[in-house]
């Protein structure tokens, strides 16, 4: 059964250093961190630095404009809509400077030792077999998720051991399985 997150229920709140906001799009418990995983949407309207999160690994990718993003012990990288999503420590120091603008970016954090994740961009629908992996679609333009009709930047959470079919526009896809 598929659990639909409205865009137009998303939250607002700061970021945990407060240098910005960031819109809660679903979340799911973990044992001994305030969650197991985690996906937002963050606006990055000037230089500065990410929020750590000790024992948390991320996944970003970007949805509108272009980032540099300098993670400590890693290259600077630049980061670009449709790009691959980029896995990084959540307790390195990382520093992030817009080019050009305003960035709007997802980012999907998660406590390794409940789940593994990953973060995966489709241009146009996509499919996967029923597993062990939940999945959880955000829609960048409006699609069909298993017969559930989403509007732009709506999410919905496709259980584990159920398949995925995605038919429409382009979305971002976490796969999550838990962890024994």
């Amino acid at each position: 059964m598929v659990e639909l997150f409205k865009a137009a229920a998303r939250p607002e709140m700061p970021w945990k250093n407060g240098g910005g906001i960031t819109r809660l799009v679903a979340s799911a418990r973990g044992t001994d961190r305030e969650f197991g995983w985690r996906m937002s949407l963050a606006d990055v309207k000037e230089a500065g630095a990410f929020s750590v999160f000790p024992g948390i690994s991320r996944l970003m990718g970007i949805l509108e404009g272009r980032l540099r993003l300098e993670v400590h012990g890693m290259a600077p990288v630049e980061l670009t809509p449709g790009g691959p999503a980029f896995a990084f420590p959540g307790d390195a120091p990382t520093f992030g400077a817009p080019l050009g603008g305003m960035v709007r970016d997802i980012n999907l954090m998660f406590d390794p030792e409940c789940f593994t994740a990953t973060l995966d961009y489709a241009a146009a629908g996509w499919e996967r077999a029923a597993g062990a992996a939940a999945h959880l679609v955000l829609a960048l333009e409006p699609l069909t998720l298993n017969g559930v009709t989403m509007e732009t930047m709506d999410a919905a959470l496709v259980p584990a051991g159920e398949a995925v079919n995605a038919h429409g526009g382009g979305l971002w896809v976490a796969g999550l399985t838990a962890k024994a």
